[in-house]
């Protein structure tokens, strides 16, 4: 799904003069489509997880406990970490790919808050009556804002996996076509795991990884693919110096990033 994704984006990705396009309105409708059908099983795949008399939900949780530390905050700071080291060491190739997983997984995570703010879903653990058999569809309008527990749709833990699967394979597919599958693969199968780790904790619903899936693979192709066809974005222009106005640094005294541009 990821890769059609992506070659529903491709075929007009160099000639688009904005991020968004009217198409992404009618394939962010069917992946809405899609969630709202697969949420009428929510409550019976929220059982198989969180049913401690079964042996892969106790091991599950073990492991559960370990990847939800994968997330956005990690994911991202990982990534601009890696990208200044790469900027130093003047490993061009290195900053680009790196700056671009950390601008991906930011830019998802911010658009699933903006999305569980209003809506308000409560997580399966605080989900009525029984956290196993609970009401998946159960909405405390914007409260999201201020409550943890009515965060759950969608999950940032998903977004930011796919979000970071989804940028380094669509680097991959730019730098070394010969090895995208060597990395989407592995990467994809990674991405899956911040996701089910949630789901194993008790605070997502699969419709919430599920659609987290979605706007992670979307960002991550998108922002690639724009970002290479279009050199000249302030963001790049700035971070990347892809006309010579970056500038990172190291003295006795630290680092410092430096830059000169015009808009």
């Amino acid at each position: 799904m990821a890769v059609q994704l992506a070659s529903a984006q491709s075929p007009d990705s160099s000639t688009q003069k904005t991020f968004f396009i009217p198409r992404d309105g009618a394939i962010a409708a069917g992946f809405l489509v899609a969630s709202a059908g697969l949420s009428v099983f929510d409550t019976r795949i929220a059982h198989w997880f969180l049913d401690t008399s079964m042996a892969h939900v106790r091991e599950g949780r073990d492991l559960a406990n370990k990847f939800t530390h994968v997330n956005e905050t990690t994911l991202t700071v990982g990534g601009l970490v890696v990208y200044g080291v790469a900027k130093i060491a003047k490993a061009n190739a290195v900053a680009d790919v790196t700056f671009h997983i950390a601008e991906s997984v930011a830019a998802a995570s911010l658009t699933a808050q903006v999305i569980r703010g209003p809506l308000g879903r409560t997580r399966p653990n605080d989900s009525i009556p029984n956290p196993q058999y609970g009401d998946q569809y159960d909405f405390k309008f914007f409260k999201g804002f201020t409550h943890f527990e009515q965060r759950a749709f969608p999950s940032i833990h998903s977004s930011s996996g796919f979000a970071a699967a989804s940028a380094l394979s669509a680097e991959i597919k730019r730098r070394d076509p010969g090895a995208f599958w060597f990395v989407a693969i592995p990467a994809y199968a990674l991405a899956l795991t911040p996701g089910l780790s949630r789901m194993y904790l008790g605070q997502h619903w699969a419709s919430d990884i599920f659609s987290g899936a979605f706007l992670g693979t979307f960002y991550g192709w998108r922002i690639v693919n724009y970002s290479h066809d279009h050199p000249t974005t302030p963001i790049d222009r700035i971070f990347l110096g892809t006309v010579n106005h970056a500038r990172i640094s190291a003295d006795r005294g630290g680092l410092s990033l430096s830059w000169n541009s015009a808009f």
